[in-house]
């Protein structure tokens, strides 16, 4: 019964009907001949009912052959999680919630290494500085915008390095890549957590180094590339990444609480939290080195190491770049688009903006921008799609484009004031929400624009100019930003700078990509219209 129970809730009722898989080894990799089951090739099989299975299906005259039992129940090696799932989602989830836990603690952590002459006023119910070793609040938030500034520079720039070349040394092998992937997280850590004991000369560029190691770690790419491998193997691809992602969002509800309380107690004092990461980091590296499977299994994939050169590995993607770029019209201006959007972004002085000018604090800070965006995103990302539906996609498109970029323009010479009390970041957060479902519909439309066959290298791109781009604005305006700025042209200057570069976007959608994509939105118009005959 037991055995029958567990074969109950590990079969997909959605599941192909088996003899699609049964008729002939040449169209199903997990072919089940009709004669003795290997009972040692179903992975994940509890061991108590090993003996059971083989006594059933231990030979063609069982009762449940492995023919009747594949055709009465669906059984195929695929649907259980074997040993090669479990060990690589469990090693890499440490990995991950490691470096969550690091960036959850970014700007807080830096703000605690200030150092001034102001001393901290410890008298109960006294302003909260942000810093165990400096009393004036504005300087706090001014210093620690800047060095997680430089800290986020040095990330973008680790993750746009590790991007270029990440892909091909892991065609050397994915354990090895993990390995020095993790290493480096693991040396960021202790680094990290070195720093708030070491003297402002030194704390600074400890902080700043840590960030710049923990970008080139990879870890998040090397859980894409690596997952792929374990779905083609186990012939299960949507089933291993639905697993996968309702394990992120086990972590993320362990997670986020953890960051809610972190910055809701104005911690100053981050010893604990510091040496979780670095056991935490240590735990991964020994758990990739001592149980970590290597997923390339293919001799024809896997090069020779001694082969290996991260010059000529980056020599070839950028090659590949140029060529699609030169190819494509869409691309080569999308390009250009895309660099200016992400020069424009200001997340990282957004939070400090609004504790330096509206006295937020760091937990209200957070609230009040994560919570709109994740709640109104969800409610209203069905607008702009109704409004394709509704109003034909080459207008909505156009008029929330041009909407999204004008009034972001306009906003941004309003940022020091409030209005009724509200001020206005979050004022400007507010007229962009019902605008959350744009994106999607760009996509769909951009893909038809891209094409499949150049989609991976168009994706890849952006990502590599969204690293580039951040390196540089990370660095740029909290140099920009001065929290304890009295006038108005010393607050508004970052938003300012930001509304110039952003200004370029409009040009570049009217007459550039506006028209290729506009183009592309007629045609579906038209395609919706004659289905609705």
């Amino acid at each position: 019964m037991g055995l029958l129970i567990w074969i109950r809730n590990e079969v997909k009722t959605t599941d192909v009907p088996a003899q699609t898989y049964v008729d002939s080894p040449d169209n199903n990799p997990t072919y089940f001949p009709s004669d003795a089951m290997d009972i040692a090739s179903i992975p994940g099989l509890p061991p108590a009912f090993r003996a059971q299975l083989q006594a059933l299906c231990g030979s063609p005259t069982s009762a449940l052959c492995p023919e009747i039992f594949s055709q009465n129940w669906g059984l195929r090696k695929e649907h259980y999680t074997g040993p090669l799932e479990v060990k690589t989602h469990l090693i890499l989830s440490v990995c991950i919630i490691s470096t969550m836990v690091f960036d959850m603690m970014d700007q807080p952590y830096a703000r605690s290494l200030v150092q001034c002459d102001v001393p901290v006023n410890t008298t109960e119910g006294a302003e909260f500085s942000g810093s165990k070793l400096c009393g004036n609040r504005l300087h706090v938030i001014g210093v620690g915008a800047e060095v997680s500034g430089w800290g986020q520079s040095f990330g973008n720039a680790g993750r746009l390095f590790i991007t270029l070349f990440l892909s091909g040394l892991a065609d050397y092998g994915r354990r090895r890549a993990a390995l020095l992937g993790q290493f480096l997280a693991t040396l960021s850590a202790v680094l990290f957590a070195s720093a708030q004991f070491l003297p402002t000369s030194l704390s600074f560029p400890s902080y700043i180094i840590a960030k710049g190691l923990q970008g080139m770690s990879g870890i998040g790419i090397l859980q894409e590339i690596i997952t792929g491998d374990v779905a083609l193997q186990l012939n299960d691809t949507v089933a291993v990444y639905g697993r996968r992602q309702v394990l992120h969002s086990c972590i993320l509800v362990m997670i986020v609480p953890i960051n809610l309380y972190v910055q809701w107690v104005e911690m100053t004092d981050f010893t604990y939290i510091s040496t979780v990461v670095v056991v935490l980091n240590l735990s991964a590296l020994t758990l990739l080195s001592l149980f970590f499977p290597e997923t390339l299994v293919s001799k024809k994939e896997k090069k020779d190491i001694r082969q290996f050169s991260i010059l000529g590995l980056v020599k070839d993607e950028m090659q590949n770049f140029r060529s699609l770029i030169q190819s494509h019209d869409y691309i080569s201006f999308r390009m250009a688009e895309e660099v200016v959007s992400k020069m424009a972004a200001l997340d990282a002085i957004g939070l400090a903006f609004l504790m330096a000018n509206f006295n937020f604090s760091q937990f209200d800070a957070l609230v009040f921008t994560s919570l709109p965006a994740i709640l109104g995103g969800v409610s209203l990302s069905w607008v702009v799609p109704w409004m394709c539906r509704r109003f034909g996609h080459k207008v909505v498109m156009k008029s929330c484009i041009l909407y999204y970029r004008l009034s972001g323009c306009l906003l941004a010479f309003l940022q020091p004031f409030s209005l009724l009390g509200i001020p206005m970041p979050l004022i400007g957060l507010a007229f962009h929400l019902p605008l959350s479902g744009i994106q999607a519909v760009g996509q769909g439309i951009e893909i038809r624009l891209v094409r499949q066959e150049n989609n991976a290298k168009f994706q890849a791109m952006c990502q590599m100019l969204g690293f580039l781009c951040g390196s540089i604005t990370s660095g740029l305006y909290p140099q920009l930003f001065n929290a304890e700025a009295s006038t108005y042209g010393g607050k508004v200057l970052p938003y300012a700078v930001s509304a110039f570069i952003n200004a370029f976007s409009i040009p570049v959608f009217l007459f550039f990509t506006g028209p290729m994509m506009l183009a592309e939105c007629e045609k579906v118009d038209k395609e919706a219209s004659a289905k609705a005959l």
